[in-house]
């Protein structure tokens, strides 16, 4: 599966472009003085300790705090033992690939569904199966009829999803758990925007059924160089996971993890996350009053309710490749929706509110006006 986030990061970060079209946080928002000091006190607390080998699982204090996350904002009870410290959400998804599909195993995904995952999974050559998403979550009457052909797996972002911005209704949350519970097909919850919606959050899936595998991250939240993320799995996959972690890496950064630990000790998370939500819904309404005043009625798009996305459509039989290319060459990138899908989505266009600058979104909207400009 060809691959477009490393190569249109490094576009985006060449001298004079402006990205609409990265996965990047704000960094503007990065709590420097807050990591500097909690990385200061883990050094000076343990010492060399800290920069010995460490644990596959992961570090016990930070699995407890993210244990007791679960239990208050995502409404299911979890023990440390069932969670595993990652290098990077990104990473689960690998392992588990490697730990549940053989070539021509069925995985069922969103369509369109996060890039990432679909190009982790496809090393293990499954057979992709894309169940369509409504503004509410996926259509039901597709996902019901996949999973009567027992794929292995259900990946899915039910909270803010990447790239759609999408979010599972509480409806949709219970008939997806309804047919978790009544499948061998296990669900993968991928929740790395779950903390960044801006009316606060509905119950996990997996607060609805025990076949779900949650995963988790602090990269959207305090810092993705730090390449920390979680998962919480089934106790009888929990043996299978440390084999399959340490084989591969022995075990995540345990010094982010330690920084991260210390970080959230001195940190009430809520509190912390409060202004961050209130500036990415700053910036999504700034976006979208900009699309409305700016773009041609023949592009529609959504307005999400969290998270980093704007998913944006050009009118049927179009190419929205035609428009990242026309903006390109104004200095301006966008992400084609394309390669999000396992079938269709030509028309459609990807737009990251959270990155830019309130300078660079306006002008970056000028921009993204004349090249529709030049291609409609």
């Amino acid at each position: 599966m060809e691959s477009y986030i490393m190569s249109l990061i490094a576009v985006a970060n060449k001298p004079g472009m402006i990205s609409f079209a990265t996965g990047l946080p704000d960094k503007r928002l990065f709590d420097v003085k807050g990591l500097k000091e909690a990385a200061s006190d883990v050094l000076d607390e343990k010492g060399g300790d800290v920069l010995q080998y460490s644990n596959t699982e992961g570090l016990l204090s930070l699995r407890q705090k993210i244990a007791d996350r679960c239990q208050k904002e995502l409404k299911f009870k979890t023990s440390p033992e069932n969670i595993f410290i990652t290098n990077g959400s990104q990473e689960c998804f690998d392992h588990l690939g490697k730990i549940f599909l053989d070539p021509g195993d069925g995985l069922v995904v969103e369509n369109p569904g996060y890039l990432g995952a679909l190009q982790s999974f496809s090393v293990y050559s499954p057979k992709f199966s894309g169940v369509d998403l409504n503004s509410d979550g996926p259509d039901m009457t597709q996902l019901s009829e996949f999973i009567k052909e027992d794929p292995k797996l259900f990946y899915s972002i039910p909270n803010h999803q990447n790239p759609s911005g999408v979010s599972y209704s509480l409806e949709s949350r219970k008939q997806v758990a309804e047919l978790a519970d009544g499948n061998e097909c296990i669900m993968v919850e991928d929740d790395a925007y779950g903390e960044l919606g801006f009316k606060g959050r509905l119950p996990a899936v997996r607060s609805m059924s025990e076949n779900v595998i949650l995963t988790g991250s602090f990269s959207k939240i305090i810092s993705p160089s730090m390449r920390t993320g979680w998962m919480v799995v089934p106790d009888e996959m929990t043996e299978e996971i440390r084999t399959s972690l340490e084989a591969a890496c022995l075990h995540a950064n345990s010094f982010s993890q330690a920084v991260l630990d210390k970080f959230l000790e001195k940190n009430d998370l809520n509190a912390y996350l409060k202004p961050i939500r209130a500036e990415y819904e700053r910036k999504c309404k700034l976006m979208l009053d900009l699309m409305e005043d700016s773009l041609p009625d023949s592009l529609t798009w959504n307005e999400p309710e969290g998270g980093m996305f704007v998913w944006m459509k050009s009118p049927e039989g179009t190419n929205a490749k035609k428009l990242f290319e026309a903006a390109l060459e104004r200095k301006l990138v966008i992400m084609p929706g394309h390669p999000f899908h396992v079938r269709g989505g030509e028309n459609t266009i990807r737009l990251n509110y959270a990155t830019a600058s309130d300078e660079d979104m306006k002008k970056g909207m000028s921009i993204l006006a004349k090249a529709c400009s030049d291609v409609f």
